[in-house]
């Protein structure tokens, strides 16, 4: 008998996603192949495959076909189903190839008078539309259509003999505004940590029947404030709506395995994260144009936070890791911690004003450091009135309140006085000093937070910033309000340089 040698499997990324919209089309299957009735009646999206392989003579893959004819889905009037339309998917699967294909078909096939195209970072955008003028460049017949391109930095414009338009705009609260659009690419939707962009440029769609909005991005984290707002949405949506959710991505509790001694440590053979079925579903370019072996590299050499989102287009907590990581705060975390005795109080208030913290350090009976937030409100006018109650009816004991004179929070210091308290000026080297023994007392087990929601999310808005051989908190370059943070940072200064408390010995950083 001749044994018989088995073939190793392979494994090809999803043509579809493992969650998605699915149609209002109903029936007999049709030519998409994946099962569905949509057909070139239905949708718009064969037309767009035909203008790629057909005109631009581009190959393009089983997802993105797929994807063509599911987000350029019709309604039974003729407009398009979506409205607004959200891609996730990893890295380098092609979404921009997707994108540029979409524009140009729009642009000469549809003849639609405006498209914009937008990214966090306006040279993403730029090369976006480089790359379509390169592929026009490269099709005399769509290249005698061309009436004017302007390649001026910040001005990029493509303008056709119909009158098809595509403008580059930066993804900012102005980007965008005072055009009518009939097309807007939002990419890389995670880096939009606020709605600023999102509200400048959506709204150009608003008189525009047959408009769509493509939001495109892989995951991010809690500061993806814009994409996990759609995505949530987008889940939970109504199946006849106008939003359309279409996302390669692994499994939302997708995570590390192997149980790593630390994050340099190389993941356990059998760890979840090499899974390559898992690899598959988040990036259907897999087999295709993404090899394992670059899977398996930015596997080996990858955060695992960069990994899951990057190429599993799973979101995480924490992405950056801020100027000290949530999970190394969240081994800070005790609901009981309480403070025993002299504490010393701190006071930050935003760069606008509009906020203002009041921080707290005191010592527990087992010797660690305490941290809390006493009140971080609106405003800075209820500040004072604040710390006369901790003194005179909480009856809390602390000396020299900890105040950084050069920040916004130095023009309450006269106020403070006047009312009999002492300061302590906390600038300079001595901010450096205040942070560095602060952030030593975290990463060395030196105290304890009882897990308020205000002060852990100032520790994952909070940025870094150089000064000298060092780095501290950056006010200027954090996403977020981040006083109740510095607030506690001055607090524990504030205490160690009281006269009447010593807290757990750690050094000063210079000294």
């Amino acid at each position: 008998m001749t044994a018989t040698i088995e073939e190793p499997q392979v494994i090809l990324g999803s043509t579809t996603p493992r969650l998605w919209t699915k149609p209002i089309v109903t029936g007999l299957p049709g030519p998409c192949g994946c099962g569905c009735a949509l057909t070139p009646a239905t949708s718009k999206g064969f037309s767009a495959i035909e203008f790629a392989e057909g005109v631009l003579e581009i190959r393009l893959l089983p997802w993105q076909r797929w994807l063509l004819i599911h987000a350029l889905e019709l309604r039974p009037d003729g407009r398009f189903r979506f409205r607004t339309v959200l891609v996730m998917v990893g890295r380098q699967n092609g979404k921009t190839t997707t994108v540029e294909v979409k524009n140009l078909w729009k642009m000469f096939v549809l003849q639609v008078p405006l498209i914009i195209g937008t990214a966090q970072d306006l040279t993403a955008s730029e090369e976006t539309w480089e790359h379509a003028i390169e592929m026009i460049e490269g099709c005399p017949e769509l290249n005698a259509e061309v009436k004017h391109v302007d390649k001026t930095n910040g001005k990029k414009a493509l303008r056709l003999t119909n009158g098809s338009r595509w403008l580059v705009k930066a993804a900012t609260r102005k980007g965008g505004r005072s055009f009518s659009a009939d097309d807007i690419n939002l990419d890389e939707l995670r880096e939009h940590l606020n709605w600023d962009s999102w509200s400048a440029v959506s709204k150009t769609m608003m008189a525009r029947p047959k408009a769509q909005n493509w939001c495109c991005s892989n995951a991010g984290d809690v500061r993806s404030v814009v994409l996990n707002s759609l995505q949530k949405k987008a889940r939970a949506a109504d199946p006849s709506g106008t939003l359309g959710l279409f996302e390669w991505s692994g499994p939302d509790d997708t995570r590390c395995t192997c149980g790593r001694a630390d994050e340099d440590s190389p993941h356990g053979q059998l760890c979840r994260l090499r899974d390559q079925r898992l690899w598959a579903q988040a990036n259907p370019a897999y087999g295709y144009t993404i090899t394992e072996e670059a899977m398996q590299s930015a596997l080996d050499t990858d955060p695992t936070a960069v990994f899951l989102t990057e190429c599993l287009c799973v979101r995480v907590t924490d992405l950056y890791g801020g100027v000290i990581h949530t999970a190394l705060w969240g081994a800070r975390l005790d609901a009981d911690s309480a403070a025993a005795g002299r504490v010393g109080i701190g006071v930050d208030a935003s760069p606008d004003l509009k906020s203002a913290s009041i921080g707290m350090t005191g010592v527990r009976e087992d010797g660690k450091r305490h941290w809390q937030v006493l009140r971080h409100d609106a405003g800075t006018a209820w500040v004072v009135a604040h710390l006369k109650q901790l003194r005179d009816v909480d009856k809390l004991d602390f000396g020299p309140i900890g105040i950084d004179p050069a920040s916004p929070a130095g023009a309450l210091i006269k106020d403070i006085t006047d009312a009999g308290f002492e300061v302590e000026e906390t600038t300079g080297r001595k901010l450096v000093q205040a942070w560095g023994s602060f952030y030593q007392a975290v990463v060395e087990d030196g105290g304890r937070h009882i897990g308020q929601d205000t002060l852990d999310q100032a520790i994952r808005d909070a940025r870094n910033a150089p000064s000298g051989d060092v780095e501290r908190f950056s006010r200027k370059k954090s996403s977020g309000d981040i006083t109740p943070l510095v607030a506690v940072t001055l607090s524990d200064h504030a205490l160690r340089m009281s006269p009447d408390e010593a807290p757990a010995p750690f050094a000063l950083w210079g000294e």
